[in-house]
């Protein structure tokens, strides 16, 4: 991958790294609580670039850690939720209410979850969509209850070039509403605010280390310029080059874990467990930028 020389300069690692298959790395002998060391924190930061999903386990991180780790990497993006709508930066993806019940098939929160089966990238709908996804594991079900991740970034240094001159200049879009209806999960809510649609280009650079990645996901319903069914079936098409058996990590949740990823170069998709377990995550989303077409 083009990486910028600012990434390339040499920080001191306090840290260990092992690589995960078939992409990312699992971190050890790091605490990402509020006495991170910045040095520390900007090393995290770069793998997390050049490896596009880290992995740390055995983390004990608050809420509130977990919001200022957030704060580190970049201002925040949340969303609306509950009757009051009220923003809220950490965002709980849980099968429980408040008082520790397992919620309703038809709730909007269950809803929500079912959306996340979809490969995605967080808040492509959106004109600013996220830039980082930090992700803890609260309570986990005694089994199910994946994560699945693959690279954008690969997936189109995957590509001939032939297809790879096809695709430039097209634009998708991306329809959190469509999403909703193509999950069979009913309507969507506006818990992500008002503008649930967006087009954005299907090449685009990231902002950081310069290089390229597809930007499609299984949100995107449209290609600009083509019949409906035509772009959809471009989409679903370059989404499953991306996530071939082989290009996926799959990972298997403990308390504890933390996942952080690069939006801007990864898909993930949640798998279904049995609903009867609990299962609460926390979510926290550093906010990035309007994605260039290159």
């Amino acid at each position: 991958m083009s990486v910028c020389p600012e990434a390339q300069e040499a920080i001191p690692v306090t840290f260990r790294v092992r690589p995960l298959d078939p992409i990312g790395v699992e971190i050890e002998g790091l605490a990402l609580g509020d006495d991170l060391p910045d040095e520390d924190l900007e090393a995290l930061r770069r793998s997390v670039l050049e490896h596009e999903v880290v992995l740390l386990r055995e983390q004990s991180l608050s809420g509130d850690e977990q919001l200022a780790l957030g704060r580190r990497f970049g201002p925040l993006e949340g969303i609306y939720v509950g009757a009051g709508r009220s923003l809220q930066e950490l965002i709980v993806i849980a099968n429980v209410d408040d008082e520790g019940r397992i919620r309703p098939d038809d709730s909007e929160a269950m809803r929500s979850i079912t959306i996340n089966e979809q490969w995605h990238t967080d808040s492509s709908f959106r004109e600013t969509p996220a830039a980082f996804s930090i992700f803890a594991a609260v309570e986990i079900p005694p089994e199910g209850g994946e994560t699945w991740y693959a690279s954008l970034r690969r997936g189109w240094e995957a590509l001939d070039s032939e297809t790879r001159d096809a695709l430039e200049g097209l634009r998708a879009k991306h329809d959190y509403r469509e999403a909703y209806r193509r999950a069979g999960a009913g309507e969507a809510f506006e818990g992500m605010g008002s503008a649930l649609e967006h087009w954005h280009p299907l090449i685009r650079r990231h902002p950081e280390t310069g290089a390229r990645a597809l930007f499609v996901t299984g949100h995107a319903f449209e290609v600009e310029g083509m019949q409906v069914a035509e772009g959809r079936a471009l989409v679903e098409s370059l989404v499953a080059f991306c996530t071939e058996e082989e290009r996926v990590y799959r990972h298997r949740w403990r308390p504890g874990d933390v996942l952080i990823w690069d939006n801007r170069s990864m898909l993930h998709r949640a798998q279904g467990f049995e609903e009867r377990h609990r299962r609460v995550m926390h979510h926290v989303r550093v906010a990035g930028a309007a994605p260039v077409a290159t």
